[in-house]
């Protein structure tokens, strides 16, 4: 709605319904519930008259009057009114039309709310405003040009996937949402204005995000339902302002906003793509490996391990024990080495086998193609058992069949 100032005050053509710009004179008299009542009013009052770039003089003064300097103000001053949450300009109202930062008896106040295992962390208006001014200031520096003549400008650290995650939730969901809960106690309507559903999907916020956006809906949700329930008394009497029917309204709209987010996270899990696994260098796996090189007694030279790891089949041989041990892959990806053991083979399929023959059908492995192979276990009677993946000093790597058969 367009704004109009009449002698420093807000003029409210709508003041039947939203009341007159809150006062702050003698606030210091006011039971604390008064004064958070106060503020929630005013907030959603500014919400209804003034936009961003209404509100955006008044930072400006609030910044030249709070020890920024010029080159902070300027920086605000030329940037889109957006930078800043709404939020800022309207407390930066309050705080000069005489609203303290904080009440004294804030903590006390906080540690009687319900809904909370601990009492909230008080934090003063002037506080967050100072927050949100040098968050804006240290983006907008950032995207700036640098002069590669200025050798000591420091370029602005780079923030992490995670916060630049935060960063546009808190700017393209909460910020809002704020904004539709102010418009809600200025109102006295649940009708909100915010399509979630869309402003998920448009926003295209991950599953990530929709953990910061669930704890603020299910926050207030608690509140307003509280009041609805009638379950505390001092949340009936903080919003006596609103009625039955309009708490429900705005219950009803919460509920659904938290079933939307809900709803998109799961989507976004479910076409989420799996991280791919990095395969590991195949020297690096199998530096750790014990095996044996050559055998005399079986006049055996073993194949070189590094052609084990993504290989479809294994086989090797215990020259001590005459143990035979045939592995096949569980899947595409192939074997995988960790330390001294195979992993990555099927259970089912592979096993161990103690040879009564051995020469015999040692030389028909190393002899027959890898099709052949199939067959001649087929044909070889012995008991197989479980393999186990282990590979040690006297285990000569007979063959390696690097594709599927």
């Amino acid at each position: 709605m367009s704004n109009a100032f009449k002698a420093g005050r807000v003029i409210a053509p709508d003041a039947k319904w939203t009341g007159d710009e809150p006062e702050w004179n003698g606030w210091e008299t006011w039971p604390v519930e008064k004064f958070y009542k106060t503020r929630a009013r005013a907030l959603g009052f500014y919400n209804y008259y003034l936009d961003t770039a209404a509100m955006k003089p008044l930072v400006l003064d609030w910044m030249k009057s709070n020890g920024y300097n010029k080159d902070d103000v300027a920086a605000i001053k030329e940037a889109n009114p957006n930078v800043l949450p709404s939020t800022v300009g309207k407390l930066v109202r309050c705080l000069t039309r005489g609203m303290p930062s904080i009440h004294p008896q804030t903590t006390e106040y906080f540690a009687t709310l319900p809904f909370h295992d601990e009492p909230p962390v008080p934090k003063d208006d002037a506080s967050v405003v100072h927050y949100e001014l040098k968050r804006a200031i240290t983006l907008l520096r950032a995207s700036s040009p640098v002069d590669d003549g200025d050798v000591t400008k420091v370029k602005a650290p780079t923030p992490s996937p995670l916060d630049r995650i935060r960063e546009r939730v808190h700017k393209e969901i909460v910020s809002p949402l704020e904004d539709c809960l102010d418009q809600w106690a200025a109102t006295r309507s649940g009708n909100a204005s915010f399509n979630m559903s869309t402003a998920l999907r448009d926003s295209k916020i991950p599953a990530q995000g929709c953990k910061t956006i669930l704890d603020w809906l299910e926050k207030n949700y608690e509140e307003y339902n509280g009041a609805l329930q009638r379950t505390d008394e001092q949340l009936v009497e903080g919003y006596s302002y609103l009625s039955k029917p309009e708490l429900r309204k705005i219950v009803k709209s919460l509920e659904s906003m938290i079933g939307d987010v809900r709803n998109h996270a799961k989507i976004k899990n479910s076409t989420r793509k799996p991280r791919k696994k990095k395969v590991k260098d195949a020297s690096k796996q199998v530096s750790k490996l014990k095996y044996q090189q050559h055998s005399a007694d079986w006049s055996l030279d073993s194949v070189s391990p590094t052609r084990i790891p993504t290989s479809q089949r294994l086989y090797l041989f215990n020259t001590k024990t005459r143990v035979l041990s045939v592995y096949i892959a569980s899947g595409p990806a192939g074997f995988e080495i960790k330390g001294t053991s195979l992993k990555g083979y099927d259970a089912s399929s592979s096993f161990v086998a103690t040879l009564r023959k051995p020469k015999e059908t040692l030389n028909n492995i190393l002899s027959s193609t890898p099709k052949q192979l199939d067959k001649l276990f087929v044909n070889l009677t012995v008991k197989k058992k479980p393999a186990n993946g282990r590979i040690n000093e006297q285990t000569i790597i007979l063959k390696v069949v690097e594709h599927k058969i």
